[in-house]
């Protein structure tokens, strides 16, 4: 078990008791806070110009870090993202503190399947949390990872808002198993595999936190077309015995009209799904080709 941290605009206060006094005695936000939170997977987001799969000139950091302002989000769950530093220009130290996982990059990344002699940079997930935010750090949900070291963890954070914790995962699920179509096929046997048990560690995961009667949101890259009819990989995640919301469902997917579903998404179970704003709910635009993703965005009033 590690100890929590606690952290006060960006700095980390220098001991445990000092940080629980600071959560505990700090002026309360009201009796209910309304959190907005979004989910964007940044393709490939490195920390140098020019490096990378997508190999960013400054102009588009700057493109981004616009975007994601306009996202007007109290924390954003990223996957994607090479390093903190890579994180830092586009979320500015000033307003935001950055949380990463903390799994090992690959002693030998693959090339980038359409740039030539240039290798894939580190994919990790984390949180990008605003300044004045309440939150702590959790171990990494490193089961995801499995005995693969390309397969990223999830980044665990609880955050506190009108007096209420609510435990948020970051995630990025192997690629490969989006449907049923890829279900059917030989080749996908293995991947499929290892996305079904990336869903029995999720579901895991959240058994825990509703016996420990913890409000959680799982988001980001399921990779996978969850809320499709029938599809096993929600059944799994959502039985009927302690159902989950998925908030794409019944949602209209305009990200890129070549796929026909949502692979990102925020579930929300253990009573958070009770704390959903109505209508709140976002699939942004894209505006340029990369990110290859769209960030999706949703508000809960918490403490209500």
């Amino acid at each position: 078990m590690i100890l929590p941290q606690i952290r006060e605009s960006g700095r980390a206060l220098p001991c445990a008791w000092l940080a629980w006094a600071v959560l505990f005695l700090a002026p309360s936000a009201g009796p209910a806070a309304e959190l907005r939170i979004a989910a964007w997977n940044l393709e490939h987001l490195d920390d140098t110009d020019g490096a990378g799969c997508v190999g960013r000139t400054g102009a588009d950091y700057a493109v981004l870090q616009r975007r994601i302002a306009a996202l007007g989000a109290d924390i954003v769950a990223f996957q994607e993202v090479e390093n903190a530093a890579a994180a830092y220009r586009v979320f500015p130290e000033s307003d935001w503190h950055v949380e990463i996982s903390g799994r090992p990059p690959m002693r030998n990344s693959p090339d980038c399947w359409d740039r030539p002699g240039v290798r894939l940079g580190h994919l990790a997930t984390g949180f990008a949390i605003r300044h004045g935010i309440a939150w702590r750090r959790n171990a990494d949900l490193k089961s995801l990872g499995g005995a693969d070291p390309f397969q990223r963890w999830g980044t665990d954070i609880p955050v506190t808002a009108g007096g209420v914790d609510v435990r948020l995962l970051s995630v990025h699920l192997v690629t490969g198993c989006w449907g049923a179509e890829q279900d059917r096929e030989p080749r996908r046997e293995e991947t499929c595999a290892v996305l079904r048990g990336q869903i029995e560690r999720l579901r895991a995961w959240g058994d825990a936190r509703q016996a420990g009667g913890m409000p959680f949101i799982v988001l980001g890259d399921f990779n996978r077309r969850l809320a499709l009819p029938g599809d096993w990989a929600w059944r799994e995640l959502s039985p009927l015995s302690a159902p989950l919301r998925l908030l794409t469902r019944g949602e209209p997917f305009g990200c890129d009209l070549r796929f026909p579903a949502f692979i990102d998404h925020i579930v929300a179970g253990g009573g958070a799904e009770a704390m959903l704003a109505a209508s709140s709910f976002r699939e942004w635009p894209r505006e340029a080709p990369h990110p290859d993703h769209c960030a999706l965005s949703a508000a809960f009033r918490l403490g209500i």
